[in-house]
């Protein structure tokens, strides 16, 4: 109607042909948006599975099976151990040992009142090691795994000869003021000013001590850990609190007075 007042010399056929033509435009727009959006839907990215499905559909079963042999943890925790390392089982292995650790720091306070005394005579018969190791239940003591960790803590202590305290805490205020008293005395500490001594000795004296200390020394099949990393993973495996109570070192034709 707009273009026949506009231009009155159309006539009628003129202005048939052109209310069909915008009557048409409607359709014909939708119809290129229905098609736009089918062809987007055709060219869009299928949806991604999480990394962490695609990485564990790809974890092999006897990856799995070999990791569980070697460290005693559970089937569910040795996957997820091996997704996290992406496959790699030395990674897996490291990973799992460090949930032991943090394993250990909660599992710390817990009463262990069971357990096992473990004996240790290597070859030769001159020199035996006996060891207390305490768990939470009667269970876990009578179990292999719990069995394997104090033999091969046994044989540690064999293979220390210094090693005197299980841990730090063992060691009394006066066996420490004694060893500082000598290393005061060092010839090499005089003319020094005083605080400088002190500082000195006490570096000196827990550096002395810490090699005396069964959990602070590096594990005698891995020195990538310590004892205390070592009985850390078998907290993680056996799922209680484990300590290692005391120990005692036989030298053949040794005495107490000796």
């Amino acid at each position: 109607l707009t273009v026949a007042r506009s231009h009155p010399a159309c006539n009628r056929s003129d202005l048939t042909f052109l209310q069909i033509r915008e009557a048409a435009m409607p359709s014909l727009t939708k119809t290129l948006v229905v098609l736009a959006v089918a062809a987007n839907g055709f060219l869009a990215p299928a949806p991604q599975r999480p990394a962490t499905v695609l990485q564990a559909a790809t974890i092999a079963a006897k990856d799995v099976s070999a990791l569980r042999k070697a460290s005693g943890a559970g089937m569910m925790d040795c996957k997820k151990a091996l997704v996290e390392a992406d496959g790699d089982v030395e990674k897996a292995s490291e990973w799992l040992r460090v949930k032991g650790l943090a394993s250990a720091a909660k599992k710390g306070e817990r009463a262990t009142k069971e357990g096992l005394i473990e004996t240790y005579v290597h070859t030769g018969g001159k020199l035996g090691v006996m060891v207390e190791v305490n768990c939470e239940t009667d269970f876990v003591s009578k179990g292999d795994k719990f069995k394997e960790l104090c033999k091969m803590l046994a044989m540690q202590i064999a293979a220390c000869p210094g090693v005197e305290y299980v841990k730090a805490e063992d060691i009394s205020e006066e066996a420490r003021a004694k060893e500082r008293a000598l290393e005061m005395k060092s010839e090499d500490l005089e003319g020094k000013p005083e605080a400088i001594k002190e500082k000195m000795v006490e570096g000196r004296v827990n550096k002395m001590f810490k090699e005396k200390i069964l959990l602070d020394q590096k594990y005698i099949k891995d020195d990538s850990m310590t004892v205390a990393d070592f009985v850390a993973s078998y907290v993680a495996v056996l799922g209680e609190n484990i300590q290692v109570a005391r120990f005692g070192t036989f030298r053949l034709g040794e005495t107490q007075d000796a």
